[in-house]
């Protein structure tokens, strides 16, 4: 065989084995890149589910305790004294909460009286009865309303109260007899304070007053009316 034979073999054997050597480091390569694309995508997709699942960040003012503001008028259970309450109790009496959506429990038994408290907004008015068995009961009704609609009551008072006298910064009215909220043929007595006082943000007047008034078969309603009026605040 010739020299030149020779050299053309070793030649072209080593092209053969060059050109494997590409291909293998090409499919090495190719894989690699394979790879780490899906890590580059895993990656990502780790990230993104990171930033959706992280909760939203809380301000401070969020996190802050919010304390509810007090209505304008207040619950059965804030409305008495504690003393006024153990009195009560020991009584005997029985708290029935706000009952005037019957038509009756209300601190009067006027029914002229009882219409402007049943036209109230119920945020802006609430009675609270306490009932004594078998035959007796005391009803508070406390309400804010304007002063101009407040003039209608002080005139409906002038003419059924037996007195009227001033009492710290408002007027008291007293009724000595009237018809019990249990019947008719029951005598109760009633009081009725009517005072300035702030017109709640709810209410788009300018000049409010307070209109608390009591009617008690077993007892004072002067001294019902002062109480409640003195736990508003709208009473020393």
């Amino acid at each position: 065989m010739s020299l030149s034979l020779i050299t053309r073999g070793v030649v072209i054997g080593a092209l053969a084995l060059s050109l494997s050597a590409c291909q293998a480091l090409d499919s090495l390569v190719g894989g690699l890149g394979d790879q780490e694309a899906e890590t580059v995508d895993q990656t990502a997709e780790t990230t993104d589910s990171t930033v959706e699942d992280a909760p939203a960040e809380t301000t401070e003012a969020e996190t802050a305790e919010v304390t509810p503001e007090r209505g304008p008028v207040p619950s059965c259970d804030a409305m008495y004294s504690d003393a006024q309450v153990i009195a009560f109790t020991e009584e005997g009496r029985v708290s029935e909460g706000d009952i005037s959506a019957d038509g009756y429990g209300y601190g009067t038994t006027n029914p002229d009286l009882v219409a402007v408290l049943a036209g109230v907004r119920n945020d802006l008015r609430i009675s609270c009865t306490w009932y004594l068995p078998p035959e007796f009961s005391s009803t508070t009704s406390m309400a804010i309303l304007s002063t101009e609609a407040m003039a209608a009551v002080e005139g409906l008072l002038g003419e059924v109260a037996d007195s009227q006298t001033p009492l710290g910064g408002g007027q008291l009215w007293k009724l000595e007899s009237s018809s019990s909220n249990i019947s008719g043929e029951y005598i109760a007595n009633e009081s009725h304070y009517i005072v300035d006082t702030p017109c709640p943000s709810s209410l788009a007047e300018t000049s409010c007053q307070l209109w608390v008034g009591s009617t008690n078969s077993a007892g004072s309603s002067e001294e019902l009316t002062r109480d409640a009026a003195t736990v508003f605040g709208a009473l020393d």
